[in-house]
């Protein structure tokens, strides 16, 4: 197994993680920390980092050097960003965090800071074509992607802590020096060509971003902690500006999902967003949980694993395997191997039926390849874990509803179950359509379980007929297959079937 500890270091925050690498070439995160250290401060005026916030760095430091004894971890990569990169003392910060630490630390440039930050995101969010920036605070960094490739990229100096200092936006707010603000800010962006009418989806990393995004859920009743790939619209997002900025300091702290530690630096942070919405003329923003750590793991993962390159072609796919990776072998492969084969036929056959496309089919796909991770949990029980589990896994490529549903038909397949639809935190985040799509495409979930009921892979082939209002489902088994047991647990289906589908299902073997 191998263990890496990375530390980023900002302008205002600074985060240490820990992932192991496991023999099977699966990663987990083991280990977080992240302490507001206000870097940047102060650097807008004297163009250096001052002392409290070095020392409140190296205070951090010196624990997660501790840390790293304790978990006997010996590689670092320990990175520092735009607040350090721009000071006059920075260097020797770096000498004196070396002397008192141990901790070799790298300022990278503003241009690899948003290639890392394009790594987290290309890896965890399924978009071809967006602009991402990362909102830091002393920078804001800009990479435009298309055909999920980066085409260009540029680190503005613009940030949260230096425009909060700049304008004076910590406190009660000046309506004009937060127009002089907006003015600054819009010109400073403007100036970069290929950043004007875009109109290509935001994918936005950094704290600022992340509180927005709390912030609308907030608002919204979102059902869901999730943050990562969470959709702030416009319209929401210029409710939540107009809240921010026209409220006393006092008042501002009442907002609900504010964070208290950005409460004076949410006004500036929020006026760089307006100006990249304005700019670009995008209409939504992709809230990112992944960025520059993970862009960091992501290329020593591929360095450790021998992969031709650090970007993933399926992030469904690759995650799956990943997470289940994790489960230290939980999960039957060969069982699961079956059970979605035989799902996949299933929808084939059945689609005349039920009509739904290849969307529906991956989430289908999905909750099969997972149907039993809940059994690390506890076997009884296992396919209600099994849905809390897909629910909440490091799962990329889906949308939350959509990571939810493929959960919501793995806790279908010993059949549908209204003990495990009541136990169902997140129903409310499935429509009525979605609950009858659900209920047919686990059907299909559950005949393929129950047809693999003696884990041997007895069934070789299937097929459908359909006359009179009958379904025949011809199934192929292997020569000398004993089919009994798998034919009673399909039996016990049928009467699900024809609730969900409106007409009979007949089994026959051969």
């Amino acid at each position: 197994m191998e263990k890496l500890a990375i530390i980023d270091m900002g302008s205002n925050s600074i985060r240490f993680v820990v992932l192991q690498i496991a023999d099977n070439k699966s990663y987990s995160l083991s280990y977080q920390e992240k302490e507001s250290i206000r870097l940047g401060q102060g650097l807008n005026q004297t163009g250096e980092l001052g002392e409290d916030g070095m020392q409140r760095a190296l205070t951090c430091l010196k624990v997660y050097k501790h840390i790293m004894e304790v978990m006997d971890i010996t590689n670092c990569i320990a990175v520092a960003t735009a607040a350090v990169r721009s000071a006059g003392n920075g260097d020797a910060f770096l000498k004196r965090i070396y002397a008192e630490t141990g901790i070799t630390m790298t300022v990278i440039t503003g241009e690899r800071e948003a290639y890392l930050g394009y790594l987290g995101v290309i890896n965890t969010i399924a978009l071809d074509n967006f602009l991402i920036f990362d909102l830091g605070g002393a920078s804001v960094e800009f990479t435009l992607v298309h055909d999920g490739e980066p085409v260009h990229s540029v680190s503005i100096p613009l940030g949260a802590v230096t425009m909060t200092e700049k304008f004076s936006l910590g406190s009660t707010i000046d309506p004009e020096k937060l127009q002089d603000c907006l003015k600054y800010i819009r010109k400073k962006i403007s100036a970069v060509d290929w950043l004007k009418d875009t109109n290509l989806p935001l994918v936005g990393i950094g704290g600022t971003a992340r509180n927005f995004a709390k912030m609308d859920q907030r608002a919204t009743n979102y059902e869901m902690a999730k943050i990562h790939n969470y959709i702030l619209h416009l319209e929401n997002f210029e409710y939540l500006y107009d809240q921010i900025t026209t409220r006393t300091s006092a008042n501002r702290r009442k907002i609900a999902g504010l964070s208290s530690e950005r409460t004076d630096l949410i006004v500036a942070g929020a006026a760089v967003i307006k100006t990249i919405f304005d700019v670009v003329g995008s209409q939504s923003l992709v809230v990112s949980g992944c960025g520059l750590r993970e862009g960091l793991f992501f290329e020593y993962y591929a360095q450790y694993c021998h992969l031709a390159k650090p970007r993933f072609d399926d992030i469904l796919d690759f995650s799956v395997k990943n997470f289940i990776g994790t489960l230290g072998g939980v999960v039957n492969a060969a069982h699961v191997q079956q059970v979605t084969r035989l799902t996949g036929l299933l929808f084939d056959q059945f689609q005349f039926l039920h009509g739904y496309g290849e969307r529906e089919k991956l989430l289908l796909l999905t909750a099969a390849r997972l149907h039993d991770v809940g059994k690390i949990i506890n076997f009884y029980d296992h396919a209600r874990h099994s849905a809390f589990m897909i629910g909440h896994a490091p799962l990329y490529g889906l949308t939350h509803r959509e990571q939810l549903i493929a959960g919501f038909i793995a806790g279908f397949h010993h059949g549908i179950s209204r003990k495990t639809i009541r136990a169902y935190r997140y129903a409310n985040m499935a429509t009525e359509e979605d609950w009858i799509m659900i209920r047919k495409l686990s059907t299909f979930l559950a005949l393929a379980e129950a047809s693999d009921l003696t884990y041997e892979q007895i069934v070789k082939d299937i097929h459908v007929t359909f006359a009179e209002n009958v379904a025949v489902l011809v199934i192929t088994t292997h020569a000398g297959a004993t089919y009994n047991a798998a034919d009673y647990e399909m039996k016990q289906l049928t009467k699900q079937f024809k609730k969900e589908f409106g007409i009979t299902l007949l089994l026959v073997w051969k």
